[in-house]
């Protein structure tokens, strides 16, 4: 079934809080996007997923427009569930689109079938193909709303490699246990298989695959086991698909410290700048007491690495208290050198999955933070599955589904929507969104810096507040006004000499926050 919806400005809907280029109101049947796609060199974004109608899926494939509009085509296999889950844009201009299917009278959640669909410009599906995935070492596929169970990329050589994590039953220890090994696949434009290669540690999630730099080697960013998470970070394989070295990202947090930071998600867009930089995004554990295991809070980091995972730079994303929550998904999308998107979710209380409040952030390539655009409205939560991406106009795409109460049939609200955001949307340096004024979190950031230096502080409204940098020597190196309300400054520290610094935030005879820093 092929549909045309054409765009609704965002004037119509009456709510300020959307101010993008467009918003485009998705049909809520289209239940999820698991990714999206630039292709045709960005001129669209390929978004492929699952349609939901009282829990019965069909695949979805929706092809959009820079101008809002978007063609769907729905692919329903005879008492079969499928699923999309990846896809990437073949030589001759087709689309190949992996999915999963199985029997219907079978837990959704079990998969047994991988489905490989090939589209044409049209959306017509021009050939297909079904796989068994139970042979002699994998049982089936296990999915979940939130886990990301395949990537594929098109070789150097023009066939597509395919990393996924079907799922065996581990009968070694007292209990039986399901657990999930990486396979790689290997297709011509056909979808005909042409080898397999399969790794033998356990992985949770299969976030990216991307080549490396200057190299035929493919690198692919896994989501290890929690706890400990032991294989989250890198993997590299060579041109036979063979795993030929492995980088976890713990070091990035100060080791195996239980009670110290620990990231829980990594997620990267697999784009290389500056020759051999990546950025990564890390949705990080807090564990601030030795008397429980149970995280204090959760919080959003940004990583510029190179390729031997050196740490070129790094921003934790606002907001600065408890209520932090990464998208489930990657979630930044690189439009140019100034022009980073990153998205965060915020909660309402500590464990609270009822998610409040989108926050669309903009960074640099050097993870200077730009600014911060809120989306809320009244009780309403927002979630976005899928990761953002980017057209070559430098507008980025995000889908982005809203509602409250539960998600049974009756609820209230339902929302599915398509959202272009521009560098332009994001108008703010400064955060005027209340946060908290714990101490931990108000650290400035990146320290060391080179450039921007980002200082968080509890909210001021006085308009006689001022900032003030000294040196180690007492001098006064800076000393400017604060003419705006909020929470968060940002000064550029370019002027300055390499060395450390102190800072006061100072309103009238009151110090309002200090702290010290150094510049590169």
């Amino acid at each position: 079934m092929k549909r045309l919806f054409q765009l609704l400005f965002v004037l119509a809907l009456g709510q300020p809080m959307f101010a993008q280029e467009w918003v485009v109101d998705v049909p809520y049947n289209m239940g999820f996007m698991r990714d999206m796609v630039p292709v045709d060199a960005g001129e669209h974004i390929l978004g492929i997923g699952g349609t939901n109608v009282n829990y019965r899926y069909d695949g979805l494939v929706l092809m959009v427009e820079k101008d809002g509009q978007y063609v769907d085509r729905q692919v329903h296999l005879p008492g079969m569930t499928l699923q999309y889950h990846s896809a990437v844009q073949l030589g001759n201009g087709n689309y190949m689109v992996f999915g999963l299917c199985d029997d219907s009278l079978r837990d959704p959640l079990f998969q047994q079938y991988l489905r490989v669909d090939v589209f044409n410009d049209q959306l017509e599906i021009v050939s297909s193909r079904t796989y068994d995935v139970d042979d002699q070492t994998f049982d089936y596929f296990y999915t979940t709303d939130n886990n990301v169970t395949m990537k594929s990329i098109l070789s150097k050589s023009g066939s597509v490699i395919l990393a996924c994590k079907p799922t065996f039953c581990d009968t070694s220890g007292t209990y039986l246990v399901y657990r999930q090994k990486m396979r790689f696949y290997e297709f011509d434009e056909d979808g005909e298989i042409l080898r397999v290669s399969d790794d033998d540690k356990i992985v949770a999630g299969i976030n990216e695959l991307f080549y490396a730099p200057h190299s035929d080697n493919l690198m692919i960013s896994v989501q290890g086991s929690f706890p400990p998470n032991d294989a989250t970070g890198l993997y590299i394989a060579d041109t036979s698909l063979a795993i030929i070295a492995r980088k976890d990202f713990f070091h990035l947090t100060g080791g195996l410290n239980p009670y110290g930071d620990r990231f829980y998600e990594t997620r990267c867009e697999g784009r290389w700048f500056d020759s051999d930089c990546v950025i990564y995004d890390a949705y990080t554990f807090r564990y601030d007491g030795k008397d429980s295991l149970r995280p204090t809070f959760y919080y959003d980091k940004l990583y510029k690495l190179d390729s031997a995972l050196n740490v070129l730079a790094e921003l934790r994303l606002p907001p600065y208290d408890s209520c932090s929550f990464s998208p489930e998904s990657t979630s930044t999308a690189y439009v140019d050198d100034t022009t980073i998107f990153a998205f965060t979710f915020c909660r309402r209380a500590m464990h609270d999955h009822d998610m409040q409040q989108l926050n669309v952030i903009l960074v640099d390539k050097d993870l200077n933070l730009l600014g911060r655009k809120v989306i809320r409205k009244d009780d309403v939560r927002f979630s976005m599955w899928a990761p953002p991406a980017a057209f070559d106009d430098g507008g980025c795409l995000a889908f982005v589904r809203s509602w409250n109460g539960d998600y049974y049939p009756g609820d209230p609200f339902k929302q599915n929507q398509l959202m272009k955001f521009r560098r332009a949307d994001i108008e703010i340096t400064w955060d005027v969104v209340q946060e908290s004024s714990t101490a931990s979190l108000l650290s400035p950031y990146p320290n060391p810096t080179n450039g921007i230096l980002n200082i968080p502080m509890g909210e001021t409204r006085s308009q006689a507040a001022k900032l003030q940098i000294f040196d180690m020597k007492g001098e006064k190196c800076f000393d400017c006004a604060i003419t705006k309300q909020g929470n968060l400054i940002t000064v550029d520290t370019q002027n300055l000499e390499a060395g450390l610094y102190v800072y006061r935030v100072v309103s009238g005879n009151k110090e309002i926050a200090k702290g010290k820093f150094a510049k590169e």
